[in-house]
């Protein structure tokens, strides 16, 4: 077995939380350890926005071979952080390699302002900077890391299997406009995505503008599944097959929907790398 270690940088100090969160120690994560076997395709799949552990959950159950995945999470709000490392240290997934990364993923290396303690709609607020509406909307300053950066770091096999699932309310398509300038968006060959705040007329023209080029980049949109149908055919021990798949992902709920994006076969072959790349654009 060969062990890649990536550095990560420096996470959260524990006085970051110390108005949030009392008797948090929980060590820090600084590195990054990912298992491959030699001669094998190397699978990851990036959780980003976690919230308490079940979309890895569902991830693992519905996932033939899911034990063969290097598991990565990103989940900054204090709250569900917790929540997802007591729900992903069971017993039951002692043998997997899980790695929850407590920042925030956005499109520099920087603090931005976190509204935690909303549960699944914790997020970046876009729109408070100043230290009496942080205050008031129950934000605070997390560290947050350009994740398309991180991600060129990160896969260097071409035997990489990579499946990343996106839900960070409001700021998702600022990931991935980023991701389509650096020319990272396809080191994935599945992505799911919850696209949010869809009546926002601010938000539309871009979201748009990912979804078209989704589909210049080589992406069919597959379906679509609600978080809650999932978890009742979790709770049942049911299949993939018994979820239910939607075609028209605008008339579910808002929360918890994914649109299943697949790489079509011509884009997979040759498999995917960020060797050839001197330097990523700037945003």
């Amino acid at each position: 077995m060969i062990f890649f270690i990536i550095s990560l940088f420096k996470s959260l100090s524990i006085s970051d939380y110390s108005n949030i969160l009392d008797n948090d120690d929980d060590d820090d994560n600084e590195t990054v350890i990912l298992k491959n076997y030699n001669h094998s395709i190397h699978h990851i799949y990036i959780d980003i926005g976690c919230f308490n552990g079940e979309t890895v959950e569902h991830f693992i159950h519905f996932t033939p071979n899911s034990l063969l995945y290097d598991i990565i999470t990103f989940e900054p709000d204090p709250i569900n952080y917790r929540l997802c490392k007591k729900q992903l240290k069971q017993k039951k997934y002692q043998n997997y390699n899980i790695i929850i990364i407590r920042k925030a993923v956005w499109i520099h290396d920087e603090k931005v302002p976190f509204q935690i303690n909303r549960g699944q709609r914790s997020r970046i607020d876009l729109n408070k900077t100043s230290k009496y509406l942080l205050n008031q909307n129950r934000s605070v300053m997390l560290d947050a890391i350009d994740f398309s950066l991180w991600l060129s770091r990160l896969i260097k096999s071409n035997n990489t299997k990579l499946d990343i699932k996106i839900s960070m309310p409001e700021a998702e398509v600022y990931v991935l406009r980023k991701m389509i300038i650096d020319e990272t968006l396809t080191l994935a060959e599945k992505w799911n995505i919850a696209w949010t705040d869809r009546l926002n007329p601010r938000m539309r023209p871009i979201r748009l503008y990912v979804q078209s080029m989704l589909d210049s980049l080589g992406y069919s949109l597959e379906y679509s599944t609600n978080s809650y149908d999932i978890r009742q055919v979790f709770k049942m021990n049911g299949t993939a097959a018994n979820i239910t798949r939607h075609k028209n992902w605008k008339i579910l709920p808002e929360v918890g929907t994914y649109c299943h994006y697949i790489q079509r076969p011509i884009v997979i072959d040759p498999p995917r790398t960020t060797k050839s790349r001197v330097k990523l654009k700037k945003f």
